[in-house]
């Protein structure tokens, strides 16, 4: 039996109800027709998909793998049709973006207004999360487009990078020093580093120098959210490893301050991600030429800072504070 779109509703179907009863119910289907289709479609596969327990059914590894994809398959479908039967002239049909929570501050309202201004057909879901939360949304099918950090190197996704941009030191110039130039990172202080674990789509960059430089973060404060983290370093409970662009507004307030972290330097990479082989709508396609637009024009007129802009503001305070003879 190939795998088909009924095997693969029923299949989600089961794994959402968590109990074939209940999944037999909500399919109109008599539970040993469901109890045939997942034996069979287990032997097709030679892989076992379900565990039964006393309290209804698990999903094993390989059940885990398959739901991501049915919920991919059956996304996909959803929207080609929606595509198809409401397509026109215009762009038109639901459209979800993911944005990271330095992306929302940066392009989000740019984007909303841009999209209801060009593409009035379309209904727009905009939703934030770390990225690589993004990134899981993506390969499920729930979110269609997201402006995330350091993307994997992935076949199934399709990846435009936009921008790069330097790590800073943050913190309360009594935290990390009054300079405005640089820091090596052997010198970032101890026990004082607040959201290593917050910001997973930077932790990969920073993993191995924090074990080779034996950087160790605060032992007594661990701070899991940005608008949290900003409150914290406002407030001197620590210093955090940050592009300027996720605190922009609190620099240009001079709440805090900032020095580029050298030796060696660390970056992250902007990039718009969706999935390679997801059917190209019209309304997709409208509202990714937009934000490849917002964005482009926000790192162009340096509202977006990025690791040429940042190292140029860095250089120019540097100047500006150097004592005159």
């Amino acid at each position: 039996m190939a795998l088909g779109l009924r095997q693969l509703r029923y299949f989600i179907a089961i794994a959402d109800a968590g109990v074939l009863s209940r999944a037999a119910e909500a399919l109109n289907v008599a539970q040993s027709a469901l109890s045939h289709h997942i034996a069979a479609l287990e032997t097709d596969l030679g892989v076992k998909l379900l565990e039964r327990r006393p309290r209804g059914i698990a999903l094993t590894a390989a059940g885990r793998r398959l739901y991501e994809h049915a919920s991919a398959v059956l996304s996909a479908l959803g929207k080609a049709e929606e595509d198809v039967r409401t397509y026109n002239e215009a762009a038109a049909g639901p459209v979800c973006i993911g944005l990271s929570h330095t992306a929302i501050s940066m392009v989000a309202l740019d984007v909303m207004k841009a999209v209801r201004t060009k593409s009035p057909g379309v209904h727009l879901t905009v939703v934030e999360a770390l990225s690589p939360a993004l990134i899981e949304r993506v390969f499920s099918g729930t979110v269609d487009l997201a402006l995330a950090y350091n993307p994997p190197r992935d076949a199934r996704l399709d990846v435009e990078l936009l921008g790069e941009e330097d790590l800073y030191l943050v913190g309360h110039p009594s935290l990390i020093g009054r300079s405005s130039g640089p820091v090596a990172f052997s010198a970032i202080p101890q026990r004082s580093v607040l959201g290593l674990a917050p910001m997973p789509a930077s932790r990969a960059i920073i993993q191995t120098q924090v074990l080779r430089n034996q950087i160790i973060p605060s032992d007594t404060l661990e701070v899991g959210s940005l608008s949290a983290l900003r409150m914290a370093l406002e407030a001197g409970l620590g210093c955090a490893i940050l592009a300027r662009a996720s605190v922009l507004a609190d620099l240009e307030a001079e709440k805090y301050h900032a020095r580029r972290i050298i030796d060696p330097p660390l970056t992250r990479a902007l990039a718009l991600v969706s999935l390679a082989d997801r059917p190209l709508t019209k309304a997709f396609l409208e509202v990714r030429k937009t934000m490849i637009e917002v964005v482009h024009a926000a790192i162009s007129d340096k509202r977006w800072p990025t690791k040429a802009d940042g190292r140029r503001d860095q250089q120019a305070a540097t100047r500006a504070h150097r004592p005159r003879h």
